[in-house]
């Protein structure tokens, strides 16, 4: 009777306990620990934008630049096909000014950057750009120069010149003074070398090669507007 009483005791005890609250724990950030994790998180973000923002920025006139070079090499293709084909070209190329006889002359008399964009078609006028909309969006991506020496002509149509192209962006030709030396790709959060210079310049011979005088017509115009010295083939 007495063991029965002890552990009817011990059994009362042990469910009294059970019910207790369980015990919590109040420990965590204290008000200063707070304030420290946030200027930590304050001063990474502050040292990290700039960098975001210049990987950002030189992306962008990356692909700009890629995409100049691809609207240039398009323009040169297009023109050395209407050659090869005997188009009248001539009225999609603006004469470059006298004494700019050969590629070489692009670069010590350089042709005037363009002030307008002719949206209409290919202009004659030096001055006077094409715009190019690549995304087809509406508005002009890029503005193209497109330029030729007076060359050999076959009658009154040239059948080997030096040709430039120059592409700019679009938003810059406005009529205030650009620069005709390419634009360097350099480490910016803004607009770069891009704001006043060309993305892209090619500057290239196209001869026409598809006619029985291809030959003599190439070693004419090398010698007599490039000014070199090659033996000229006798057939000639």
């Amino acid at each position: 009777m007495f063991l029965k009483s002890r552990q009817l005791k011990r059994l009362k005890l042990i469910n009294a306990k059970s019910k207790l609250p369980a015990q919590t724990s109040d420990s965590g950030l204290t008000l200063l620990e707070g304030l420290v994790a946030v200027v930590i998180v304050a001063i990474s973000t502050a040292v990290m934008t700039p960098m975001v923002i210049l990987a950002v920025g030189t992306r962008v006139q990356s692909q700009r630049a890629e995409q100049a070079f691809q609207v240039a090499q398009a323009e040169v293709d297009r023109i050395k096909l209407i050659v090869e084909r005997g188009g009248n070209y001539t009225l999609n190329i603006a004469p470059a000014s006298a004494g700019v006889n050969s590629v070489a002359d692009f670069d010590v008399v350089p042709v005037s950057a363009p002030t307008v964009i002719d949206n209409n078609t290919y202009s004659t006028t030096v001055t006077s750009a094409r715009g190019i909309d690549v995304n087809n969006d509406g508005t002009d991506d890029y503005a193209v120069q497109i330029f030729r020496t007076e060359g050999i002509t076959d009658g009154t149509r040239p059948v080997a010149f030096d040709l430039g192209v120059r592409v700019y962006r679009a938003d810059v030709v406005n009529g205030d003074p650009l620069e005709v030396e390419q634009a360097r790709l350099s480490i910016t959060s803004g607009e770069g070398q891009s704001g006043n210079r060309p993305l892209a310049n090619i500057y290239t011979s196209v001869i026409n090669s598809d006619t029985e005088q291809s030959l003599c017509d190439y070693y004419d115009f090398i010698n007599s507007v490039q000014g070199t010295t090659v033996s000229t083939p006798s057939e000639c």
